[in-house]
């Protein structure tokens, strides 16, 4: 009896069967707005990036209208929420403007994206966001520099 065809079949059987696990694994991967921990967590790390901004006067000249009332801080919390939660698979509608208009005009700074970055990171750090989402959730919102700072 020939074990070359039989052995043939439990590898390619071996091989489907693993590939059809490894490809419903990355299908059921949870989303990113699902690993930071749904809106409670979004809300947080908005609301806390908001009032980071609005105590960086290295850009909080940027956001004077976010920081003329707490109806005005809450507004610009509650809109920041919906644009994670967008971007990161959650259920929100970002229903504000897109990045380009809202921007124009602004003169904002490279130096100023940064910095807001680097309040981002202090957030996630406070929260205890690990490694992984944090990295995951600059690399959504990193490229939108070239809409912000505008030349």
């Amino acid at each position: 009896m020939n074990m070359k065809p039989w052995k043939s079949l439990v590898l390619t059987l071996v091989l489907s069967f693993g590939a059809a696990a490894a490809l419903n694994a990355a299908g059921t991967e949870k989303s990113l707005y699902d690993r930071l921990g749904g809106q409670p967590a979004v809300q947080a790390v908005a609301g806390n990036l908001v009032d980071a901004i609005l105590a960086d006067s290295r850009v909080n000249k940027w956001f004077t209208h976010a920081a003329a009332s707490p109806e005005n801080a809450a507004a610009y919390k509650a809109k920041l929420t919906e644009f994670i939660c967008q971007n990161t698979g959650g259920p929100c509608h970002y229903t504000g403007p897109d990045m380009v208009h809202v921007h124009m005009g602004r003169h904002v700074t490279s130096d100023a994206f940064d910095a807001v970055v680097q309040d981002l990171v202090t957030v996630l750090d406070k929260l205890n966001v690990p490694a992984k989402e944090k990295n995951d959730l600059l690399a959504v919102l990193g490229p939108l520099k070239s809409s912000i700072v505008q030349k």
